[in-house]
């Protein structure tokens, strides 16, 4: 296939349009007549490429069908298929709705501060999920992230140069210079998931300042720069950045290991705090919901032991079919004598359990209420409960289970049953003695 003309085939994929082009590779939309969908097409530039470059980019495909080809995640970019016909290579991905990140934004940078957040807190749950896999992405950068504004939508794409954390094989300095962590620069140090925490802070930093963080004519001027030099803070050039802004930017792109976050989680979780902050200045009130529950509540679950068995992609699927509830003081949770199936998580906050309007017990954070909802039968309350202040739930209805996946339903029971084995062992240690106590039932 000549890859400067439209309308040809590929594999079993139709080209149409050219929709992007970068210095070796040229991508279209294309048509899967399989399945019926629009997909997007990666090709080599194999009229301007060398022989070892486009063998090379055939590898670099293969690679990032190995490691992507297993992702599904709302801000990760699908990957379907990956082939070879008449001596081409060429990756089949998800067709996304929007634009690299770089095109939105000016050499004075992003406009809407709070729109930056928004974006980088994505990636952040985008980067959680893969590092939790065990992938280093290893090229953070504008042009590898696609973005559609009025959707809101953020994909981080191209794996082509990933690798598993414990691989030896990887080029140490692979990757998008300007971004690079000065662990790619020093024997020393190790390539780890720390390294595209300090290539997602460069980003960031570009996104709000319009420029990179780092800059030099000759590439041993910008890697010198990378080790021993500490970019302009934003919030000095940028009024509208905050220095709480400014510092998570600056945390992020730490030259030590031990002074970076030490998780996209963490870096996320800071996010959220300024981006809320970023609100109460503004509205002069408290943040309301802006994004997405599975987005809005992503990083209190995550840090929250009871979920230890769940894994990111689970953690968003719960908080899609399930729904998050925000109760304030001495409101009623559950009521004695009612019927329900709604099992209740408490996330944040305190509840009170009463029976016959005694109270019997204090629930904390991370404590769980309704079990037997979950059975799959509605069930008589025999306690009532109430908040203490104010109080975040996540609930599931019983009929909603079965949209959980296998895996999710398995690692839910699996919870729910050393929830009930450290009960009794608490309680009384005697199986029949639970059993026949009626009391611990809400």
């Amino acid at each position: 296939m000549n890859t400067n003309t439209d309308s040809k085939t590929i594999g079993r994929y139709k080209i149409e349009e050219q929709i992007g082009e970068g210095t070796y590779g040229v991508v279209y939309r294309g048509q899967d007549p399989l399945l019926k969908r629009d997909v997007a097409i990666k090709v080599p530039k194999i009229d301007t490429n060398s022989p070892e470059i486009t063998f090379e980019l055939g590898k670099s495909f293969y690679n990032e069908a190995q490691i992507a080809g297993n992702f599904t995640h709302t801000n990760i970019t699908t990957v379907f298929d990956v082939g070879r016909d008449n001596g081409i290579d060429y990756l089949v991905m998800e067709l996304v709705p929007g634009r690299p990140l770089d095109d939105y934004f000016s050499t004075s940078g992003i406009e809407d501060v709070e729109e930056c957040l928004d974006i980088i807190y994505k990636c952040c749950v985008a980067l959680d999920f893969v590092h939790y896999h065990g992938i280093i992405h290893r090229d953070i950068k504008p042009g590898n992230i696609m973005y559609n504004r009025p959707q809101g939508l953020v994909k981080l794409t191209d794996f082509s140069i990933s690798h598993f954390l414990e691989s030896k094989e990887h080029v140490k300095q692979a990757g998008t210079l300007a971004y690079m962590a000065p662990e790619h620069f020093l024997e020393a140090r190790d390539i780890s998931i720390l390294t595209d925490i300090f290539a997602l802070g460069c980003t960031m930093y570009k996104m709000l300042a319009g420029k990179v963080p780092f800059k030099g004519n000759k590439a041993e001027e910008l890697v010198n720069n990378i080790l021993h030099e500490t970019p302009s803070p934003l919030w000095g050039f940028r009024k509208d950045v905050s220095k709480e802004v400014s510092a998570i930017v600056d945390k992020a792109m730490a030259k030590k290991d031990e002074d970076r976050y030490q998780s996209a989680l963490d870096f996320a979780a800071d996010l959220k705090i300024a981006h809320n902050n970023l609100i109460l200045e503004r509205t002069k009130q408290t943040a309301t919901v802006t994004w997405p529950p599975e987005l809005e509540y992503y990083t209190k679950f995550r840090q929250n032991d009871w979920f230890r068995y769940f894994s990111p992609d689970q953690i968003q699927q719960l908080l899609q079919i399930g729904s998050v509830k925000e109760v304030g003081d001495a409101q009623p949770i559950i009521t004695e004598g009612e019927a329900s199936k709604e099992f209740f998580l408490l996330i944040e906050g305190q509840v009170m359990v009463m029976k016959k309007g005694v109270n019997i017990s204090l629930l904390e954070s991370g404590s769980c209420f309704g079990d037997t909802s979950l059975l799959g039968e509605s069930t008589q309350r025999t306690a009532s409960v109430k908040a203490v202040g104010y109080v975040i739930l996540w609930n599931i209805d019983s009929d909603k289970i079965d949209k959980l996946s296998a895996e999710n339903r398995s690692s839910l029971y699996k919870t729910l049953l050393g929830v009930s084995m450290e009960r009794l062992e608490e309680l009384t240690g005697d199986v029949a003695t639970f059993i026949g106590d009626s009391d611990l039932q809400i």
